[in-house]
């Protein structure tokens, strides 16, 4: 059966949200640490960093609530979902102390914007989104394995845990929407 806006039902779009959400909290402080510690804020290198760990799982949210919304245009949809994104992102940073950080931000979302509008279909938003997040917290978990295993006195942190169930789970999502579509 073909994935359509309209036919989905809640259970995909809601395990989309689902993987996105639980790839941005196992991403999130991977994507912030090393900006945030950087000395002077070199735009260029917060928004690569920033784009580099967030993109995917950004591609699968925006693919599971495209499911939920199906009423406006991809357009339309596009230009709300990146003024959400570079208003929730630019309010957390300012808030937090890290303004230096915003402008990476805000190249990020526009990368996002634009991956967006250059992939079109939101099955494939989720497909890449899927397949971009489970590399990204596969890589970090195992960097976390090894640290963990490695320390004279462990102690196993509740973000490996969600790296490792995050990434096989980013995978199947977008695998599923390849399969529907």
């Amino acid at each position: 059966m073909p994935l359509s806006e309209g036919s989905a039902g809640p259970v995909l779009p809601i395990l989309a949200i689902a993987a996105a959400i639980f790839a941005l909290v196992g991403l999130l402080p991977m994507a912030g640490g090393l900006p945030a510690i950087a000395s002077p804020a070199v735009v260029s290198a917060d928004a690569i960093w920033f784009t580099a760990n967030l993109v995917g799982p950004l591609l699968l949210l925006a693919a599971g609530v495209r499911l939920l919304l199906p009423g406006p245009s991809q357009l339309v949809y596009v230009g709300f979902y990146i003024a959400a994104l570079v208003a929730i992102g630019e309010m957390r940073l300012w808030l937090t102390g890290f303004h230096r950080l915003a402008l990476g931000w805000l190249v990020m979302a526009a990368c996002v914007g634009l991956l967006l509008l250059i992939l079109q279909r939101f099955w494939i938003w989720a497909l890449v989104g899927g397949i971009w997040s489970s590399l990204l917290l596969g890589f970090w978990a195992y960097g976390g394995i090894l640290s963990y295993t490695s320390a004279s006195t462990p102690e196993f942190p509740i973000l490996l845990c969600i790296q490792i169930v995050g990434c096989p789970l980013a995978f199947i999502i977008g695998g599923l929407y390849l399969r529907l579509r």
